[in-house]
């Protein structure tokens, strides 16, 4: 495929003048693609059949990363710590008053998974990840409805997002963190001072609230945000290379299916996600991913990082389009009940290298909320109440 036909596809989602980044990601893709083609002794067709059942899945696996980073980016400051030469006001009012932003994210610790691309419009939100080359989704939080892109194969998937509340306007929701987290009753900003972080001459600034903690760092010289690291809960989120008001394309935002793409469309039900969602998704990831043994890890971060090999394991399996969709969302499920942990203080996870049906292993443990026991899930996917003290060690 040749750089020109790569521009013609890209421009029938809307723009005339294409992101260098787009772009780059495309012609890889091409070039990837292509290799394959090239390097396997396997007939084009099934190399073809291999990269499509490929495509299917990381587009499921996508709609569980949407899902799963809805809520990061520049999302949790408040504040009103005056000093120096800038102020934490200065800091937070590109957020306040920006019309666009661009942003990466990690989940986890940086350089150690994938990054998650964002530019944001509004509402709207278009994303990519490092680890699923060509392929863009583009967000309307405001409707609760997500279109996904494959440039490879020229597919469009719409998915509807049931139990996702109603956000009228992206920024206006930030908007809102900020102004109630400035509201409790004393809450209170740390400044961090100076320090070189990848060249850069930043100044720091630290807030905790309940089960929240966010360090941002702002450009020194101009008092940008650039750098925001935060906890929830047990998970990390880092937002870097931060852009306010950078000129952006509007048609780059469209939910329109562009011209010359098939269309698809799925529903994932975010009604909550139960005890049961979460063992049924241990199974998948140990029967189906696992060759019989329990993943590494189950944090978010283990999950992206896992999203590309579920396409190359599932290209092995003769499934139907019907069983890869319900795997997709039963793993969506999975995640969620992780993502969202509504439990007492911390979960644990001890299932690394343990096989599916060892009944004396215990592999998960988490306290339910109001509970005065914690449930604890074997290797056989057995589940047992058991008093804090008799907990494993």
């Amino acid at each position: 495929m040749k750089n020109e036909n790569i521009e013609e596809i890209l421009k029938k989602l809307g723009t005339e003048k294409l992101p260098a980044d787009v772009l780059e990601i495309a012609e890889q893709t091409s070039r990837d693609f292509e290799k394959t083609l090239t390097q396997s002794k396997q007939p084009k067709h099934y190399v073809l059949r291999d990269n499509i059942m490929k495509i299917r899945l990381i587009k499921i696996a996508a709609a569980a990363v949407i899902i799963i980073a809805a809520g990061f980016s520049v999302y949790h400051f408040g504040g009103s710590f005056v000093g120096g030469t800038v102020t934490f006001a200065d800091v937070i009012k590109p957020i306040f008053n920006a019309r666009t932003a661009a942003m990466t994210i990690i989940v986890g610790e940086e350089g150690t998974g994938a990054e998650i691309h964002d530019m944001i419009m509004e509402s709207r939100i278009r994303r990519s990840m490092s680890n699923m080359q060509g392929v863009v989704s583009i967000i309307d939080l405001e409707s609760g409805r997500i279109l996904v892109l494959t440039a490879q194969t020229k597919e469009a998937v719409y998915i509807d997002l049931k139990g996702l509340p109603s956000i009228p306007n992206y920024m206006d929701n930030l908007r809102n963190v900020i102004t109630k987290l400035q509201e409790i009753p004393g809450f209170e900003i740390e400044e961090l001072g100076e320090q070189d972080i990848d060249g850069q001459k930043l100044l720091g600034f630290h807030a905790a609230g309940p089960k929240l903690d966010v360090t941002i760092w702002a450009d020194y010289s101009n008092a940008l945000p650039v750098r925001i690291e935060q906890f929830e809960g047990q998970l990390k989120v880092i937002c870097k290379d931060l852009q306010f008001d950078t000129p952006m394309d509007e048609k780059l935002f469209s939910m329109d299916v562009p011209e010359g793409y098939s269309l698809k469309e799925t529903e994932l039900d975010l009604m909550g996600a139960t005890e049961e969602d979460f063992i049924e998704g241990l199974r998948i990831r140990a029967q189906v991913f696992g060759d019989g043994i329990f993943p590494d890890g189950v944090a978010v971060e283990d999950y992206l990082n896992e999203a590309p090999a579920f396409g190359t394991k599932m290209a092995e399996l003769e499934l139907s389009e019907q069983e890869l969709n319900e795997i997709g969302m039963k793993l969506a499920h999975h995640l969620l009940f992780i993502r969202f942990f509504k439990g007492e203080g911390q979960w644990h996870y001890a299932g690394n290298g343990v096989k599916l049906g060892d009944v004396d292993t215990a592999i998960f443990w988490y306290c339910p909320e109001g509970s005065a026991n914690y449930r604890v899930i074997y290797g056989d996917l057995t589940v047992k109440d058991v008093a804090p003290e008799d907990l494993p060690q």
